[in-house]
């Protein structure tokens, strides 16, 4: 089994909880949605742990590789943490929130592309 496929497709999946997140946590003063605020940020952050263990399961020599999956964890467990730690108000937390949302954002994109084109296409 080709395990970096397996981790391109979860770092894809983290991509959509991104702009999850971002869709439920920029309408919450005008709807209801911290349950899928919290639940697209629980998704998203199983997809981080599954695209960093792909990685490694890949037995690639990638260091970079290595480092940026598990670097894309580490960031949206810090950033998981400060969501339950201010779930009660965000106010002015929720500008550092949401920068520290598009920093993974823009870590998450540098990361898809740093998949080699060969290895994450192939079948076998």
């Amino acid at each position: 089994m080709n395990m970096i496929k397996y981790a391109k497709f979860s770092l894809i999946g983290v991509v959509a909880m991104i702009f999850g997140q971002a869709s439920t946590g920029l309408s919450q003063n005008s709807a209801n949605t911290a349950d899928s605020h919290i639940w697209t940020a629980q998704v998203g952050l199983v997809l981080c742990l599954l695209t960093a263990v792909f990685v490694m399961l890949s037995k690639t020599e990638d260091s970079k590789l290595k480092g940026m999956s598990w670097g894309l964890f580490v960031a949206w467990v810090i950033q998981y943490g400060l969501g339950e730690m201010y779930s009660g108000g965000m106010d002015a937390m929720s500008f550092v929130h949401a920068v520290i949302a598009m920093a993974i954002l823009l870590h998450a994109m540098a990361l898809l592309r740093s998949f080699p084109k060969d290895m994450a296409t192939d079948t076998a």
